[in-house]
This record gives structure tokens, sequence and C-alpha cells, in this order.
């Protein structure tokens, strides 16, 4: 598969900027490569808002994890192998989507009841959920999720609604992440169960 050409020199220059700490050297990387990754994730997952998250994900990884590139593939080569191991975990992980009450087919869906213990635990875990939102997470932080996951808004529109960076926008929604799985034990149960 050819590669499209790249408005920097060399990926190892590229790479050298980054780590010196330029700012506009990952911005060219992320905005050159995050249509690429972002059509992958969509093909492979199907969702909109999950590849959305998936991108996002990959690129917070690729900057954290950068100074371990060493130029033996091609960045696009070494970008996609993280983007393709952010996919996979997501398929091995059970799906938590939010929606909102408001929501047109969470009115019409009729839910099985579960059995007492379990609609008790899945009680605790919604309630430490809240808790975290409310006491974890900063008065910004709380107004992304609720744009995100309650009004399903783009991060677009949720960056130029709040001022600020799209990027600084998935900043904190992987914050927000990180938060909810930290503080809510059990999480993982009541989703899977």
């Amino acid at each position: 598969m050819p590669h499209p050409p790249t408005p920097w020199e060399s990926d190892r220059e590229l790479v050298e900027a980054i780590l010196s700490g330029s700012r506009e050297h990952f911005d060219l990387l992320y905005e050159t490569y995050f249509p690429r990754v972002y059509r992958y994730a969509l093909k492979r997952l199907r969702d909109p808002a999950e590849a959305e998250d998936v991108t996002q994900e990959v690129f917070v990884t690729v900057f954290r994890v950068l100074a371990s590139f060493k130029g033996d593939s091609s960045l696009l080569v070494w970008i996609f192998g993280i983007a393709r191991n952010t996919v996979n975990r997501r398929f091995r992980k059970a799906r938590f989507r939010l929606s909102s009450l408001d929501d047109e087919i969470a009115e019409q869906v009729a839910a099985p009841t579960p059995p007492q213990d379990r609609a008790v635990d899945a009680r605790r875990v919604l309630h430490r959920c809240e808790d975290v939102i409310a006491n974890d997470l900063t008065p910004l932080q709380r107004r992304i999720f609720h744009l995100r996951h309650l009004r399903r808004q783009p991060i677009k529109v949720i960056a130029e609604a709040l001022g600020k960076s799209e990027d600084a926008v998935k900043a904190n929604l992987y914050r927000m992440r990180q938060s909810l799985v930290a503080g809510t034990k059990g999480l993982d149960t009541v989703l899977s169960g």
C-alpha cells in the first residue's frame, strides 16, 4: 500500500521535533493521520462514536509512547499497529454505552427484570459512577460528560460550545473515562453479567 506524501522531511525528524516539545509538529502528525485512523476504526467497529473514542485513545497512546518509535517501519505503520491493538482491545471489552433517558429508543426498549442481587449491584455501581462524576470530575469535565454522553454531541460541537480545542475536549474525555474506571469498582462485573 503506497503511503501518501507527508508535509515533513522524514518520520525521524518529525518525532524528534515532537519529543523536543513542538506542539505544532504533533498537531501536524495528528491532522495528517487522524482521518486514516478514524476510517480504520470506523470500518472495524461500525460505530462512529466508538471509532472516535478509539482514534482519540490511539493518539493519546502515540503521544505517550512516541519516544519508543525506532524508525524500523514508517510512522504510519507504527501508528496503525497501535490502532489495531486498541481496536482489538475494544472487541475484548464489554460495550458500555450511555444514553439519555430522554432518548426515544430508550423509552421503547422493554428490558427483562434482572435478578434482585444483580439489580442491587447495578444500582450500587451506578451510584458510585454518579459519585465519581459529582465529586472527582471538574465542572468542565462534568459539562463535557453531559454534552458527549447524555446529549450525544460530536467533539467538534462540544469544543466550539465550550471555547476549547478539540484536543482539550478529547483529553478531558480520556481523563474522565480513567476516573470512572478507577473509581467504580465492580463496573466490569455488572456490565459483563
